[in-house]
């Protein structure tokens, strides 16, 4: 059996989870948008209101845990979200510039052409 502070941790980490794969989404629908009528813009928005729900209940628990509001505000913003997100934007707009076919290779042509 768990005591409360451990029941507080493990809950701390099963949002820091849902927030993890929250923002995961969140990024790969902005460098995929998906069709004109995609429904995943939607998807995304409502995703990043129960982000921001998730964000706000580990703060009230880092609170409840006696972390100063300032320290608790700086790990959840400074030190998981904005590293995560920030990171996942560049995996993905990586892996869209890997999936793109390259551009054709122009022909060498006569270079005094034009001149």
């Amino acid at each position: 059996m768990l005591n409360p502070a451990q029941n507080q941790v493990m809950y701390l980490m099963f949002l820091n989870g849902l927030l993890f794969l929250g923002l995961n989404f969140v990024a790969c629908v902005i460098v995929f948008p998906g069709e004109r009528r995609s429904k995943k813009r939607g998807y995304a928005l409502l995703v990043t209101v129960a982000l921001v729900l998730c964000i706000t209940q580990e703060l009230d628990l880092l609170m409840d845990m006696k972390f100063p509001e300032g320290a608790a505000r700086a790990v959840l913003l400074g030190g998981f979200t904005a590293p995560v997100f920030l990171s996942s934007l560049v995996y993905y707009r990586i892996k869209r510039n890997r999936l793109e076919p390259p551009p054709p290779a122009e022909s060498p042509g006569d270079p005094h052409d034009g001149h």
